[in-house]
């Protein structure tokens, strides 16, 4: 009977419930990747998920973070952990932004919509794209949390100052420009898949949408898939002639540090620049009067080659002290990175693929376990670390290779008289 009673006993414990279940349960962020793989065409997965030309950088941003050692303290009292971060100008839940990114109704569920939802329900900054395929209005209709809102310096400065006027009506409070865009880098994953505006058609393709059921289903409800903060100024509401109208009538290949000056001059609020890698731009910008600086290269989307965007971070946080904050955009995927970031200096971290892979794998319960992930693995960071504040992660608490402490060769244009200080 001993025996009986044992083995029900144990039957018990292996059929009970041991917590949460469906999207609630997804362990990390790399899980949700996978996910998000299986719930989305490979067209759709690759547009996501790679990077320019041979992906070096894209590999680089993850693997370096790897190189950043901690050095924590022990026999401290860490009853008590506290994330909250303070940053351009707010505290918020988490030293974590949603970055911008664009087209995102792509993967499904209601794309940005899903995501300003998620990101509005656990107090986290969205950022709204340029290139969002929701316009400013429809995603700040949604959002219940801080707005911040990503432009390019195009070439018609009447939209820009159109578009600024908009996202400041819309409730944005900070203005991200982007500044590593003159044009679009060849991604090679997209060339080899057809993934262009319009996309090809192949047997492939249409394979691989039959086999996503829901995916299709959710594509084909709503308008077109476009650039929607370009309704009513380029023809058409599609992402070709949306595309088109960039391309043909926005697109600056000449934009220069005068242009950002004149930004500065039309915005009265926190001004950070995005797509800085190296201390001779990081110093323009600050000359520039930006208020932060995203150290980022895009992603490992642009040009294929860069240094990843952690080892560019210490010397830009060094020029910058005292004069702006500082934040890594790239390869970002723990609690634990976001640690290293605030270890080596940062202010906060941005990211972008996590909550595209959530809102893929899940809508915005996908996007808010992103969110959960990233503040579980915080806290438990915190507590592993000595400490029980996120702003109490100073220098001390970790180390990098010496290389990227060390100041490059002098660049001898950077020589030449600064425009937006002459």
């Amino acid at each position: 009977m001993q025996r009986l009673a044992g083995a029900i006993d144990l039957l018990r414990m292996l059929t009970a419930p041991s917590g949460p279940s469906g999207i609630a349960a997804v362990p990390s962020i790399a899980d949700m990747r996978r996910l998000a793989r299986r719930k989305t065409p490979k067209m759709i997965f690759d547009f996501v998920d790679g990077g320019a030309g041979d992906e070096n950088t894209l590999r680089a941003n993850e693997r370096d973070l790897e190189r950043v050692l901690f050095q924590p303290r022990t026999l401290v009292d860490v009853r008590e952990q506290n994330t909250t971060a303070e940053f351009a100008g707010h505290r918020y839940p988490l030293p974590l932004v949603f970055g911008p990114a664009g087209l995102v109704r792509v993967v499904g569920k209601g794309g940005e919509l899903a995501a300003v939802r998620a990101a509005g329900s656990r107090g986290i900054p969205y950022t709204i794209s340029t290139s969002s395929s929701w316009s400013i209005e429809e995603i700040a209709e949604v959002a219940t949390g801080p707005l911040w809102f990503q432009l390019y310096l195009w070439r018609s400065r009447d939209l820009i100052k159109q578009l600024v006027a908009r996202a400041k009506e819309a409730g944005c409070t900070t203005l991200v420009l982007t500044v590593d865009v003159p044009l679009n880098a060849n991604r090679i994953r997209d060339l080899r898949n057809g993934m262009s505006i319009p996309p090809k058609v192949t047997p492939r393709n249409a394979f691989e949408a039959a086999r996503h059921p829901g995916w299709l289903r959710d594509i084909l409800q709503g308008p077109p898939i476009g650039f929607r903060n370009f309704q009513g100024i380029a023809e058409g509401d599609s992402a070709l002639s949306h595309s088109e109208f960039i391309n043909k009538e926005l697109s600056n290949l000449g934009a220069n540090w005068d242009d950002l000056a004149w930004l500065r001059s039309t915005w009265d609020g926190p001004l950070l620049i995005k797509g800085i890698t190296t201390v001779a731009d990081a110093r323009k910008a600050l000359n520039a009067g930006v208020d932060g600086i995203v150290v980022s290269n895009h992603g490992g989307r642009q040009l294929d080659g860069l240094p990843s965007s952690v080892s560019a971070l210490p010397r830009i946080v060094d020029l910058a002290a005292g004069r702006a904050e500082v934040y890594l955009d790239g390869g970002v995927r723990t609690g634990v990175d976001i640690a290293k970031a605030l270890a080596l200096g940062a202010n906060a971290v941005t990211v972008a693929r996590p909550w595209v892979y959530g809102v893929a794998a899940g809508g915005q319960a996908g996007a808010e376990r992103v969110v959960d992930i990233f503040q579980q693995e915080m806290r438990q960071t915190l507590a592993l670390l000595g400490v029980n504040r996120a702003d109490e992660i100073g220098r001390g608490f970790a180390r990098c290779p010496r290389e990227w402490l060390a100041e490059p060769a002098p660049d001898p244009s950077d020589a030449d008289p600064d425009p937006v200080t002459a």
